[in-house]
């Protein structure tokens, strides 16, 4: 990867791979980030399993008119 000071002289198909693999690179690393699990996510993950996804008996709904 060039320097950041070296990018006037690239031509526009140079540059756009350029941008290219900066982010593809980003998003291997965003992936590779959200595989790993954490202690905080694993809690998260074990509270909202025991919570369960049940709705309450009564439910309200409110509508306001202008």
């Amino acid at each position: 990867m060039p320097n950041c000071a070296d990018a006037a002289p690239l031509t526009p198909d140079e540059r756009f791979r350029e941008l290219a693999s900066i982010l593809a690179i980003g998003v291997v690393r965003l992936r590779q980030r959200a595989a790993l699990p954490t202690d905080d996510a694993r809690k998260n993950l074990a509270d909202s399993l025991a919570a369960g996804l049940e709705v309450p008996d009564e439910t309200v709904l409110s509508v306001h008119t202008g």
